[in-house]
Protein backbone atom coordinates (compact mmCIF):
# COMPACT_ATOMS: atom_id res chain seq x y z
CA UNK A 1 0.00 0.00 0.00
CA UNK A 2 1.70 3.02 -0.67
CA UNK A 3 2.16 6.27 1.82
CA UNK A 4 -0.28 8.22 -0.26
CA UNK A 5 -2.98 5.95 0.31
CA UNK A 6 -2.19 5.22 4.06
CA UNK A 7 -2.41 8.70 4.91
CA UNK A 8 -6.02 8.49 3.46
CA UNK A 9 -7.15 5.88 5.05
CA UNK A 10 -5.42 6.92 8.82
CA UNK A 11 -7.44 10.73 8.12
CA UNK A 12 -10.95 8.54 7.66
CA UNK A 13 -10.44 6.51 10.17
CA UNK A 14 -9.61 9.22 12.49
CA UNK A 15 -13.11 11.49 11.33
CA UNK A 16 -15.24 8.37 11.97
CA UNK A 17 -13.74 7.92 15.03
CA UNK A 18 -14.12 10.70 16.32
CA UNK A 19 -18.06 11.58 14.93
CA UNK A 20 -18.70 8.08 16.45
CA UNK A 21 -16.88 9.32 19.37
CA UNK A 22 -19.29 12.41 20.19
CA UNK A 23 -22.54 10.85 19.05
CA UNK A 24 -21.21 7.35 21.88
CA UNK A 25 -20.89 11.15 24.18
CA UNK A 26 -24.22 12.57 23.61
CA UNK A 27 -25.85 9.07 24.03
CA UNK A 28 -24.67 8.84 27.21
CA UNK A 29 -25.00 12.52 28.45
CA UNK A 30 -28.91 12.10 27.60
CA UNK A 31 -28.80 9.24 30.25
CA UNK A 32 -28.44 12.06 32.52
CA UNK A 33 -31.23 14.32 30.89
CA UNK A 34 -35.02 14.10 32.15
CA UNK A 35 -37.68 11.30 30.24
CA UNK A 36 -38.98 15.00 28.62
CA UNK A 37 -35.64 16.23 27.82
CA UNK A 38 -34.58 12.77 26.26
CA UNK A 39 -37.55 12.94 24.35
CA UNK A 40 -36.46 16.10 22.41
CA UNK A 41 -35.85 15.61 18.48
CA UNK A 42 -32.30 17.02 18.84
CA UNK A 43 -31.39 15.48 21.20
CA UNK A 44 -32.60 11.51 19.92
CA UNK A 45 -31.38 13.09 16.60
CA UNK A 46 -27.36 13.31 17.08
CA UNK A 47 -26.19 9.60 17.27
CA UNK A 48 -28.51 8.55 14.30
CA UNK A 49 -26.81 11.61 12.46
CA UNK A 50 -23.89 10.46 14.15
CA UNK A 51 -23.78 6.99 12.21
CA UNK A 52 -25.21 8.45 9.21
CA UNK A 53 -22.53 10.78 8.75
CA UNK A 54 -20.15 7.77 9.44
CA UNK A 55 -21.35 5.91 7.20
CA UNK A 56 -21.07 8.58 4.57
CA UNK A 57 -17.80 8.91 4.90
CA UNK A 58 -16.57 5.57 4.81
CA UNK A 59 -18.06 5.34 1.28
CA UNK A 60 -16.33 8.79 0.47
CA UNK A 61 -13.45 6.97 1.34
CA UNK A 62 -14.07 4.31 -0.66
CA UNK A 63 -14.28 6.62 -3.44
CA UNK A 64 -10.87 8.15 -3.20
CA UNK A 65 -9.72 4.84 -2.84
CA UNK A 66 -10.31 3.61 -5.73
CA UNK A 67 -9.97 6.55 -7.71
CA UNK A 68 -6.58 7.35 -6.32
CA UNK A 69 -5.76 3.72 -7.13
CA UNK A 70 -6.93 3.01 -10.39
CA UNK A 71 -6.67 6.41 -12.11
CA UNK A 72 -5.51 5.95 -15.25
CA UNK A 73 -5.18 2.32 -15.29
CA UNK A 74 -8.77 1.20 -16.54
CA UNK A 75 -8.28 1.32 -20.39
CA UNK A 76 -11.16 2.81 -22.04
CA UNK A 77 -12.22 -0.99 -23.63
CA UNK A 78 -13.51 -2.02 -19.83
CA UNK A 79 -13.91 1.35 -18.74
CA UNK A 80 -16.96 2.03 -20.81
CA UNK A 81 -19.09 -1.21 -20.69
CA UNK A 82 -18.55 -1.39 -17.11
CA UNK A 83 -20.10 2.06 -16.85
CA UNK A 84 -22.99 1.31 -19.04
CA UNK A 85 -24.00 -2.34 -17.32
CA UNK A 86 -24.14 0.05 -14.03
CA UNK A 87 -26.07 2.30 -15.96
CA UNK A 88 -28.20 -1.11 -17.75
CA UNK A 89 -28.93 -1.73 -13.58
CA UNK A 90 -30.22 1.27 -12.59
CA UNK A 91 -32.51 1.44 -15.08
CA UNK A 92 -33.59 -2.64 -14.28
CA UNK A 93 -33.74 -1.74 -10.70
CA UNK A 94 -35.94 1.53 -11.29
CA UNK A 95 -38.55 -0.55 -13.66
CA UNK A 96 -38.87 -3.13 -10.63
CA UNK A 97 -39.29 -0.62 -7.87
CA UNK A 98 -42.34 1.06 -10.40
CA UNK A 99 -43.76 -2.15 -12.23
CA UNK A 100 -47.22 -3.04 -10.16
CA UNK A 101 -47.66 -7.14 -10.78
CA UNK A 102 -44.73 -8.61 -8.46
CA UNK A 103 -44.03 -7.57 -4.72
CA UNK A 104 -40.38 -9.81 -5.12
CA UNK A 105 -39.80 -7.79 -8.20
CA UNK A 106 -40.28 -4.26 -6.30
CA UNK A 107 -37.99 -6.17 -3.50
CA UNK A 108 -35.17 -6.86 -5.65
CA UNK A 109 -35.46 -4.00 -7.97
CA UNK A 110 -34.38 -1.65 -4.86
CA UNK A 111 -31.72 -3.88 -3.86
CA UNK A 112 -30.29 -3.71 -7.65
CA UNK A 113 -30.91 -0.32 -8.03
CA UNK A 114 -28.83 0.47 -4.68
CA UNK A 115 -26.25 -1.74 -5.85
CA UNK A 116 -26.01 -0.39 -9.12
CA UNK A 117 -26.08 3.30 -8.25
CA UNK A 118 -23.48 2.94 -5.52
CA UNK A 119 -21.68 0.91 -7.69
CA UNK A 120 -22.12 3.57 -10.39
CA UNK A 121 -21.10 6.72 -7.42
CA UNK A 122 -17.73 4.99 -7.35
CA UNK A 123 -16.94 4.35 -10.89
CA UNK A 124 -17.92 7.82 -12.23
CA UNK A 125 -15.20 9.35 -9.72
CA UNK A 126 -12.31 6.70 -11.47
CA UNK A 127 -10.78 8.40 -14.04
CA UNK A 128 -10.12 6.01 -17.13
CA UNK A 129 -6.81 6.01 -19.23
CA UNK A 130 -6.28 8.74 -21.81
CA UNK A 131 -7.68 7.54 -25.52
CA UNK A 132 -4.47 8.06 -26.93
CA UNK A 133 -2.83 5.74 -24.30
CA UNK A 134 -6.21 3.22 -24.60
CA UNK A 135 -5.81 2.74 -28.15
CA UNK A 136 -1.96 2.20 -27.68
CA UNK A 137 -2.63 -0.68 -25.30
CA UNK A 138 -1.95 -4.14 -26.71
CA UNK A 139 -5.30 -6.00 -27.51
CA UNK A 140 -6.22 -8.77 -25.04
CA UNK A 141 -5.01 -11.98 -25.19
CA UNK A 142 -7.43 -15.34 -25.70
CA UNK A 143 -6.21 -16.19 -22.25
CA UNK A 144 -7.37 -13.51 -20.81
CA UNK A 145 -10.72 -13.54 -21.97
CA UNK A 146 -10.89 -17.87 -21.35
CA UNK A 147 -10.20 -16.66 -17.60
CA UNK A 148 -12.24 -13.79 -17.82
CA UNK A 149 -15.30 -16.13 -18.77
CA UNK A 150 -14.52 -18.75 -16.04
CA UNK A 151 -14.44 -16.38 -13.50
CA UNK A 152 -17.53 -14.99 -14.52
CA UNK A 153 -19.52 -18.08 -15.24
CA UNK A 154 -18.36 -18.75 -11.57
CA UNK A 155 -19.61 -15.78 -9.93
CA UNK A 156 -22.71 -15.95 -12.11
CA UNK A 157 -23.53 -19.63 -10.93
CA UNK A 158 -22.89 -19.14 -7.48
CA UNK A 159 -24.99 -15.83 -7.30
CA UNK A 160 -27.57 -17.12 -9.16
CA UNK A 161 -27.45 -20.29 -6.45
CA UNK A 162 -27.40 -18.11 -3.41
CA UNK A 163 -30.37 -16.12 -4.35
CA UNK A 164 -32.29 -18.89 -5.43
CA UNK A 165 -31.95 -20.64 -2.54
CA UNK A 166 -32.35 -18.55 -0.21
CA UNK A 167 -35.56 -17.30 -1.50
CA UNK A 168 -36.89 -20.97 -1.92
CA UNK A 169 -40.87 -20.78 -0.90
CA UNK A 170 -41.56 -22.04 2.67
CA UNK A 171 -45.07 -21.99 5.04
CA UNK A 172 -46.47 -19.65 6.26
CA UNK A 173 -45.68 -18.69 2.28
CA UNK A 174 -46.08 -14.71 2.99
CA UNK A 175 -49.75 -14.94 4.28
CA UNK A 176 -48.76 -14.32 7.86
CA UNK A 177 -48.39 -17.14 10.81
CA UNK A 178 -51.52 -16.32 12.03
CA UNK A 179 -53.39 -16.59 9.32
CA UNK A 180 -51.84 -19.78 7.63
CA UNK A 181 -52.12 -21.59 11.15
CA UNK A 182 -56.48 -20.80 10.79
CA UNK A 183 -55.72 -22.38 6.96
CA UNK A 184 -57.20 -25.94 6.31
CA UNK A 185 -55.07 -28.57 4.53
CA UNK A 186 -56.45 -27.67 0.97
CA UNK A 187 -56.14 -23.94 1.39
CA UNK A 188 -52.79 -24.97 2.84
CA UNK A 189 -51.91 -27.10 -0.54
CA UNK A 190 -53.69 -24.26 -2.88
CA UNK A 191 -50.98 -21.70 -1.18
CA UNK A 192 -48.38 -24.05 -1.55
CA UNK A 193 -48.81 -24.86 -5.60
CA UNK A 194 -49.62 -21.21 -5.93
CA UNK A 195 -46.14 -20.42 -4.63
CA UNK A 196 -44.30 -23.13 -5.87
CA UNK A 197 -45.47 -22.06 -9.11
CA UNK A 198 -44.05 -18.82 -8.81
CA UNK A 199 -40.75 -19.93 -7.87
CA UNK A 200 -40.51 -21.93 -10.52
CA UNK A 201 -42.14 -19.56 -13.55
CA UNK A 202 -41.15 -16.04 -12.02
CA UNK A 203 -38.91 -15.65 -9.44
CA UNK A 204 -35.72 -18.10 -10.96
CA UNK A 205 -36.18 -16.27 -14.47
CA UNK A 206 -35.42 -12.97 -12.04
CA UNK A 207 -32.89 -13.96 -10.20
CA UNK A 208 -30.81 -15.66 -12.72
CA UNK A 209 -31.24 -12.47 -14.84
CA UNK A 210 -30.05 -10.07 -11.77
CA UNK A 211 -27.18 -12.72 -11.34
CA UNK A 212 -25.30 -11.64 -14.28
CA UNK A 213 -24.84 -7.70 -13.24
CA UNK A 214 -21.77 -9.17 -10.93
CA UNK A 215 -21.24 -11.67 -13.14
CA UNK A 216 -20.74 -8.87 -15.89
CA UNK A 217 -18.90 -6.61 -13.73
CA UNK A 218 -16.38 -9.33 -12.60
CA UNK A 219 -15.30 -10.76 -15.88
CA UNK A 220 -14.23 -6.92 -17.68
CA UNK A 221 -12.46 -6.72 -13.92
CA UNK A 222 -10.86 -10.23 -14.40
CA UNK A 223 -9.47 -10.28 -18.18
CA UNK A 224 -7.90 -6.30 -17.37
CA UNK A 225 -6.16 -7.92 -14.43
CA UNK A 226 -4.73 -11.27 -16.40
CA UNK A 227 -3.38 -8.57 -19.27
CA UNK A 228 -1.91 -6.76 -16.76
CA UNK A 229 -0.24 -9.79 -15.19
CA UNK A 230 0.96 -10.59 -18.74
CA UNK A 231 2.82 -7.68 -19.46
CA UNK A 232 5.01 -7.02 -16.19
CA UNK A 233 7.70 -5.70 -18.14
CA UNK A 234 5.45 -2.99 -18.98
CA UNK A 235 5.59 0.92 -18.07
CA UNK A 236 3.26 3.62 -18.84
CA UNK A 237 5.15 6.90 -19.77
CA UNK A 238 2.14 9.68 -18.62
CA UNK A 239 3.56 12.53 -20.51
CA UNK A 240 2.99 11.21 -24.04
CA UNK A 241 0.24 8.65 -22.89
CA UNK A 242 2.21 5.65 -24.96
CA UNK A 243 2.74 2.25 -23.43
CA UNK A 244 6.28 1.37 -23.85
CA UNK A 245 7.97 -1.68 -23.01
CA UNK A 246 10.77 -1.32 -20.87
CA UNK A 247 13.88 -3.18 -21.20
Amino acid sequence: MSKRLTRILIRFFITIVIVLAFGGIISLYTGTLSEEQQDEVLIKAVPFVAVFISIVLAFICVIVIVAVTLEGKVPLRSYRPIEFMLIAGILLGVTGLFQGWKLFVYEFGFLVLLFSLLAFMVWSHLQPMPLRQSRNTPPLSRQAHIIGVGVALAVWAATAFFVIGDNRPAAPYDVGQTLWEYKNDEEKAQIKDEADSEYRNAKIPVFVLISLLPAGLVYFGVREIVAAQQRPGQRILPVEGVAVPSD
